[in-house]
C-alpha cells in the first residue's frame, strides 16, 4: 500500500486536523489524513485549535509522517526460554499490556510498535533472558 492510498484508509479511524497555518502540517499525519475528508461527510470530531499548543512547533498531537516497523505475533516468543522466566516474563507483560492486549500482541491482531518491544526488551533483560527475543512476523506502516 502507498502513502496515498494508506492516508485515505485511515482517514475515517484517525484524528484529523485542518490547521492549514500549522507548520507542522506538511509532516503531520492527522493534517494529512484530513485532507481525504470528502464533502460527504457532514460532522467531523477533529483536532481542537484552541487546544494549547496546537498549531505550533510544540504541538502535543503531531504524529511525523514516518514508517516504522512493527512486530506482529508472539506465539514462538518463549519457545527457547526456560520456564521459570517465561512464566515470570508472560505475568509481568500482560501486568504491563493487560491480558487483553497481551493476547493480541500473542495472537498477532494488533501490531507491536518500536516503543512497546523496547518495554518488552526491558522485561526480558529484568528478568535475566539476555537472547534474541523472537517475533513471528515483521510489517512497516506509520504509527497511527
Amino acid at each position: 500500500m502507498n502513502k496515498e492510498e494508506s492516508l485515505r484508509a485511515q482517514a475515517a479511524h484517525n484524528l484529523p486536523c485542518f490547521i492549514h497555518e500549522c507548520p507542522l502540517h506538511e509532516t503531520c499525519l492527522h493534517w494529512m489524513t484530513g485532507q481525504y475528508y470528502g464533502s460527504d461527510v457532514h460532522v467531523v470530531t477533529s483536532v481542537n485549535p484552541f487546544y494549547p499548543h496546537v498549531g505550533s512547533l510544540q504541538c502535543t498531537l503531531y504524529q511525523k509522517d514516518e514508517v516504522v516497523t512493527y512486530a506482529v505475533g508472539i506465539k514462538h516468543i518463549f519457545d527457547a526460554i526456560p520456564y521459570p522466566i517465561a512464566r515470570v516474563v508472560k505475568k509481568r507483560l500482560i501486568a504491563l499490556f493487560s491480558r487483553k492486549r497481551f493476547y493480541e500482541y500473542r495472537n498477532g491482531t494488533r501490531p507491536i510498535p518500536p516503543q512497546e518491544q523496547q518495554q518488552i526488551a526491558r522485561v526480558f533483560h529484568e528478568e535475566g533472558w539476555d537472547g534474541e527475543i523472537r517475533y513471528d512476523d515483521w510489517k512497516e506502516d506509520y504509527q497511527w
